[in-house]
């Protein structure tokens, strides 16, 4: 899973970047158009119990590729910036709540919803400029009678569409498609058709004051934390985080809550592959069948499937190992149509 951290210039991005992975990049490098990237493991007490049950030669954590993009996203920048967002899953939209009179706002004054839609409108004029471009082509090129007509007529009526919604400000993503326009327009990766998650950047005596919450209300599918503080806590010794988040009265740092809401965001769950070899978690989106999710762990095992050994985390964890599960009736064959439910354990049976 791939997430890029966009927001106005001197919103915190880099600082939510240090804060969520643990990287030390420097903070304050404005006008840099290279992207940065970390990839961290997926915290999930799951792995954890099932690699001490099966004691296996790897254990293998489900991954999260950030992205760190500078400046801000709108017409106007540069194309390798763009390019950057354009090829993660979702997009982590910073939001300053911040004060600090030594980092100046861009527009000079600390407005969390005007940022909030600033950041939206920029990826609207940022999506226009490339479906404007390609719809000027398509009209007159699908007069042409080649063998391409038919599919550019399908491509140009779902980028009228897209147009549509971008030029009444609102994302590509109201824009209702059927399968075949959906996949014409695949390649163009368009910002606003990504899943968002907004992040409120707030300044450390604001972590859970009542302005806080009702900008959380205000903000759609938005978390807060203080990335400042969190970036600090990151780079302190275990004890001395623990001793820290008692001081301020916070839980846990905001990694694994980001976390949940990003699965929940992009509708995505964890089944598990275990044995003495490897135990290894498996991002899938909700819904997918035995034979796609098999599909995920290799191709030879889609192609071959015959069938799919499943039991859950939560049976095998209250009972303690596999042959109690099985004694329990816990343990099912599944045919290629079975959904794969979140903490689902696949054993896929195959032949090629």
């Amino acid at each position: 899973m791939k997430l890029a951290i966009i927001g106005l210039d001197r919103s915190g991005k880099t600082t939510v970047f240090n804060a969520l992975t643990g990287s030390n990049k420097e903070v304050g490098t404005y006008g840099k158009i290279d992207a940065t990237i970390a990839t961290i493991k997926v915290p999930d007490t799951r792995i954890d119990w099932l690699s001490q049950l099966y004691s296996p030669q790897k254990t293998i954590y489900a991954n999260i590729e950030f992205i760190d993009i500078p400046g801000s996203i709108n017409n106007s920048s540069d194309s390798k910036i763009i390019a950057a967002a354009r090829e993660a899953d979702a997009l982590v939209h910073v939001v300053r709540a911040f004060r600090n009179e030594n980092v100046q706002h861009p527009l000079n004054t600390i407005d969390p919803l005007r940022d909030a839609a600033e950041i939206r409108l920029g990826l609207i004029v940022a999506d226009m400029a490339i479906a404007e471009k390609r719809i000027e082509r398509l009209r007159v090129s699908v007069h042409k009678p080649t063998d391409k007509q038919a599919e550019e007529k399908i491509e140009l009526a779902a980028l009228e569409k897209v147009m549509a919604k971008l030029e009444s400000e609102q994302p590509a993503s109201e824009a209702q498609f059927n399968e075949l326009e959906e996949k014409s327009i695949r390649s163009f990766q368009f910002l606003t058709l990504k899943p968002h998650l907004s992040l409120l950047n707030v300044s450390e005596n604001e972590i859970m004051s009542e302005p806080t919450m009702v900008l959380m209300e205000k903000i759609p599918n938005c978390m807060h934390m203080c990335a400042d503080i969190e970036m600090e806590i990151r780079n302190l010794e275990d004890k001395d985080q623990a001793e820290f988040l008692a001081e301020l009265d916070i839980k846990e740092l905001s990694l694994n809550q980001f976390i949940l809401q990003a699965y929940e965001t992009l509708g995505l769950i964890s089944f598990f592959t275990v044995g003495k070899d490897e135990v290894r978690a498996w991002t899938i989106p909700k819904g997918i069948c035995a034979l796609n999710a098999a599909g995920k762990i290799h191709s030879d095992l889609e192609r071959g499937f015959i069938r799919a050994e499943v039991f859950s985390y939560d049976d095998i964890e209250s009972l303690g190992n596999e042959r109690d599960v099985r004694n329990a009736g816990k343990f099912r064959l599944e045919g290629k149509d079975y959904t794969v439910q979140d903490g689902d354990i696949l054993n896929i049976k195959f032949n090629v």
